[in-house]
């Protein structure tokens, strides 16, 4: 009866260091895709761009649909946390920043593309983008003590419209 007890203890003991060794190995390419998501829509820290930013009030550009390109609108149409920036990247180019109530817009060329919003966080999107088409892009933010995280979310073309009719044009400058 000792033999079967130590016997059945080792067995359980084996089988526990392969269930932790197997959550370990798989939790791991999680964790590396995570990453690597990251490095392509963020790029490296050391080509992040700083960036001085203002609203423009005076114009409410509506910019031509080109047809081999998509047309990107970022928004951020909410006044919380008004002057804290979210930059957004895409394929690790930055390309530009909002604070409360802003927006910008730029074109890309089609196919699958990796967005980072950032503030204190960033916030990632993958999305695939076809030619002659316009999308819409929300910058969520939510307040904590002295810090502000964001995330990054398509919008349906009836919401971003709205939601562009009364947001001001985001300007800025590179530091």
């Amino acid at each position: 009866m000792l033999i079967f007890r130590r016997c059945l203890i080792a067995i359980c003991v084996i089988l526990f260091a392969l269930l932790v060794k197997a959550e370990a190995q798989t939790n791991e390419p999680e964790e590396t895709n995570s990453k690597d998501l990251e490095l392509k829509a963020c790029g490296p820290k050391d080509r992040e761009v700083k960036f001085s930013a203002d609203t423009d009030k005076s114009q409410h550009p509506t910019p031509a649909q080109p047809a081999d390109k998509a047309l990107i609108y970022v928004l951020r149409p909410s006044m919380m946390g008004n002057k804290i920036q979210t930059k957004l990247a895409v394929d690790s180019d930055w390309k530009g920043v909002n604070r409360g109530n802003n927006y910008f817009y730029f074109t890309i060329d089609p196919g699958e593309h990796y967005f980072c919003s950032e503030a204190e966080n960033h916030s990632l999107l993958t999305l695939r983008v076809e030619a002659g088409k316009t999308y819409y892009l929300q910058q969520h933010i939510e307040m904590g003590f002295m810090k502000a995280r964001n995330k990054i979310e398509p919008m349906t073309d009836d919401e971003g419209k709205a939601k562009l009719a009364s947001a001001h044009l985001s300007t800025w400058t590179t530091k």
